[in-house]
């Protein structure tokens, strides 16, 4: 194995896999705590395989997916942005990754047939309701940022039969885009916003579900007063799960509303991916056990 945490694109022409292979890829991909509880779960199921972090950029993974094939590894994950564009590159897409409009995990088949999956909507959902123990029917949802993970999490809340959703983002156009797939796909109500302050805390007053999924340094970069915007009979989901607690978890314990990150999603997607690859029940507590030994 590489003696660095992650493969380079140069490491992964020089690697020669001698058991089944799978990987992560993206960048920056060092800190990426797949591996943790892949591996786990390998040990686990004593199945004799191997998973590791490739760091690829976007212009890159094209060349990376052709090199992977080559290698002979039997599937991935990649991390935002690569998801919209591993879409691309797959032969054949399931239905989660056409409804969602992304792939996250790749399955490579025989002769080399590439089936791209998206285990990030489902992953959360399994997640929510075992944390907050919810129906999603019931709820109206706000979601924070529209973009990668966190369209994906827009769509799988109209999935799930939420009566209502509420689209912020600093980019409208994009926010009003997602909407109107979402209006066209199922039968719920979207509201799109600009994101201001004011508009974040008209929403947050007719929300049950926050969700937060901002990288940490456009989150920062937005300077709200949230003491002012949140309030505890909200239930917050935090996407982001470093640092731990997050920004968002941390001002919820003080303001005493319920928090999560998205730790629990990262576990459950995971597992998902796990069983497409392997066809086997992915041992859950082995992996979250993996995680949380960790961080």
């Amino acid at each position: 194995m590489n003696k660095k945490s992650f493969f380079s694109l140069k490491d992964l022409r020089d690697f020669e896999p001698n058991k089944p292979s799978y990987a992560v890829l993206g960048k920056p991909i060092a800190h990426s705590l797949s591996p943790l509880f892949q591996n786990a779960a390998f040990k686990k199921l004593s199945l004799d395989a191997v998973y590791i972090r490739v760091e690829v950029a976007e212009e890159e993974l094209e060349q990376a997916v052709n090199l992977l094939v080559e290698k002979g590894f039997l599937g991935w994950n990649c991390t935002s942005p690569l998801k919209k564009k591993m879409a691309s590159l797959c032969n054949a897409l399931d239905k989660s990754a056409t409804l969602l409009g992304s792939v996250n995990t790749v399955l490579r088949k025989p002769n080399n047939f590439l089936v791209g999956y998206n285990t990030d909507g489902s992953g959360w959902a399994i997640d929510v309701k075992k944390t907050f123990s919810i129906d999603f029917s019931k709820l109206t949802i706000t979601v924070l940022g529209t973009g990668g993970v966190g369209e994906a999490i827009a769509k799988q809340s109209a999935l799930e039969g939420s009566k209502k959703l509420i689209l912020l983002n600093r980019t409208y156009d994009n926010a009003l885009t997602v909407a109107r797939n979402i209006e066209k796909n199922f039968n719920v109500e979207v509201q799109v916003l600009s994101l201001t302050e004011q508009n974040l805390k008209n929403s947050i007053i007719k929300t049950d579900l926050f969700i937060q999924s901002l990288p940490l340094l456009p989150f920062k970069s937005l300077n709200f007063q949230w003491e002012k915007i949140l309030h505890p009979h909200i239930l917050i989901y935090d996407l982001l799960y470093f640092p731990m607690p997050t920004p968002i978890e941390s001002i919820a314990k003080r303001i005493g509303c319920k928090a999560t990150n998205g730790l629990g999603m990262l576990i459950e997607q995971g597992a998902l991916s796990f069983s497409i690859w392997t066809g086997l029940k992915a041992p859950i507590e082995t992996m979250r056990k993996s995680v949380y030994l960790e961080v």
